[in-house]
């Protein structure tokens, strides 16, 4: 398209200049104009001719990639068009989607509480076991001290009785050889 704005503007200029350069003695005509128009007729065939390949491989290529534009923009606009519908159909959703979302986070929460309130039950359950465990252990370890003490003090009041009275001396040691003898 832009040869062809070139060439009619250099028609108009040499066409202008052969109309515009009449003397004022001599009165341009028609006939005037033959030989310069067949100059111009002589040079656009010569100039088409020789770029007839060029413009004509650059309008095929002009327009297949206007054409493959117009394709990418089809594709584009279908690509659009089903994305567009896609998230209409989730938005319509999207109040049916909150509500189940409010709904199982509500399920999980009470599913949640029941067992953390079991696993705080169970953990209760089981320090009172720990606890009445240590408390009886404790306790035994107490009684067997307080024993094991008792039995310190009778042995110590049994051996100072015996050593303050000489009768009971006697006694033990007569049993004590005894025991020996058999």
């Amino acid at each position: 398209m832009r040869f062809w704005t070139a060439y009619a503007f250099i028609a108009i200029g040499i066409a202008t200049k052969a109309w515009g350069s009449s003397d004022s003695e001599h009165h341009a005509s028609i006939t005037d104009l033959i030989a310069p128009a067949f100059n111009v007729a002589v040079l656009f065939g010569v100039l088409i001719y020789a770029t007839k390949d060029k413009l004509k491989s650059y309008f095929v290529s002009y327009s297949e990639s206007i054409s493959n534009t117009l394709q990418r923009a089809d594709m584009k606009s279908k690509e659009a068009q089903l994305m567009l519908e896609n998230q209409k159909i989730r938005l319509a959703s999207l109040d049916v989607d909150v509500k189940n979302i409010h709904g199982q986070s509500e399920a999980d929460v009470v599913i949640f509480e029941k067992k953390l309130s079991k696993e705080t039950e169970d953990k209760i359950a089981k320090f009172k076991i720990d606890a009445n465990s240590k408390i009886a252990a404790d306790k035994k370890q107490m009684i067997d001290g307080l024993n094991a003490e008792l039995l310190e003090q009778l042995i110590q009041k049994t051996k100072s009785s015996i050593k303050n009275n000489a009768e009971s001396q006697n006694k033990v040691s007569s049993k004590l050889l005894q025991g020996l003898q058999q």
